[in-house]
């Protein structure tokens, strides 16, 4: 019998995201004094996050950046767009639920909401207008929109930087600062990560790919009770088990909530799929696990096996 995978506990998201934090600010180190002074070199290695290489404690490569700078510079982004898909195709938006320090601003400001307003779902095309209006911009201005304007990683890259080290420039400060409070305000009153469903660009690229994704949220209709919950602690503002779903593939990011939330253990995130009807590893009686409710009696008398019970 195919051993069934579950998630990574999403407890563990908050110290996920804010060790990647760390790693992507790791040109700290080229700051300190004498005797813990060291030279990190700056890299084009992508990172699969939001992350201002502006920031003179960045070492990694943003995608969108490199992305844009490719455009100005009239090359195709091979470099950037290989490493986007093979990321999509492997683990598709998962960097968005567990490695990407926005993720977690956002889940810490929804999670102090009490306005949860959901808009209508093709909004959720916003983004790939964004993304696509990003690149037209880039080849017809010379500018890395984006990054300059637009970009929530001027807040958690440059603006510390300033703090810290550089005289502030007031201007940019205040002017990233509004970006970002208008971000967050929108946040607030939108159920779930308003950014990650309806602007992040970064998003849109991963999710293409990402509907083929090897690493995928799997659902077992034999043990669901269609309570609900699932759909109720998305912060993407998706039903779960639909998992065949177009909507479901791109917008995912494999948190892990609703596989925390389920009580019937029903959902699962991984490669391989939990055990359905139909095959191999079919059960005589699928019980859940944890102590979860009963299944339905119809339910238990179509997992039933040569007349056992």
């Amino acid at each position: 019998m195919a051993k069934q995978v579950r998630s990574l506990d999403p407890k563990f998201r908050l110290p996920a995201q804010a060790i990647t934090f760390g790693i992507h600010r790791l040109g700290i180190f080229r700051k300190l004094p004498e005797g813990w002074h060291a030279e990190i070199p700056r890299t084009s290695a992508v990172t699969p996050c939001l992350n201002c290489q502006a920031c003179e404690l960045a070492w990694l490569a943003c995608p969108m950046g490199m992305t844009q700078r490719y455009v100005i510079d009239k090359r195709f982004p091979f470099y950037v767009l290989g490493f986007l898909v093979l990321v999509g195709v492997t683990v598709g938006r998962w960097a968005c639920g567990w490695l990407c320090p926005m993720g977690l601003v956002l889940d810490i400001v929804n999670r102090g909401s009490k306005h949860k307003y959901e808009p209508p779902d093709w909004l959720r095309l916003v983004k790939y207008f964004y993304l696509a209006g990003l690149v037209v911009l880039a080849l017809g201005s010379g500018i890395i929109f984006f990054c300059r304007y637009l970009c929530f990683g001027a807040i958690l890259g440059i603006i510390p930087y300033w703090l810290t080290w550089e005289t502030i420039s007031y201007t940019w400060l205040f002017y990233h600062l509004g970006v970002f409070s208008f971000y967050l305000t929108v946040s607030y009153y939108v159920h779930g990560r308003a950014w990650c469903r309806y602007f992040c660009p970064l998003g849109a690229m991963l999710s293409l790919p990402g509907v083929f994704s090897m690493v995928k949220l799997h659902y077992n209709w034999m043990w669901c009770t269609n309570c609900g919950l699932c759909k109720k602690v998305c912060p993407m503002g998706i039903d779960p088990i639909r998992t065949a779903t177009l909507k479901n593939r791109l917008e995912c990011i494999k948190c892990g909530r609703c596989v925390n939330a389920c009580p019937n253990n029903c959902l699962a995130i991984g490669m391989a799929p939990l055990l359905t009807p139909g095959k191999e590893e079919k059960m005589t009686r699928r019980v859940p696990v944890n102590g979860a409710p009963k299944l339905p009696k119809e339910v238990l008398t179509e997992a039933r096996i040569n007349g056992k019970k």
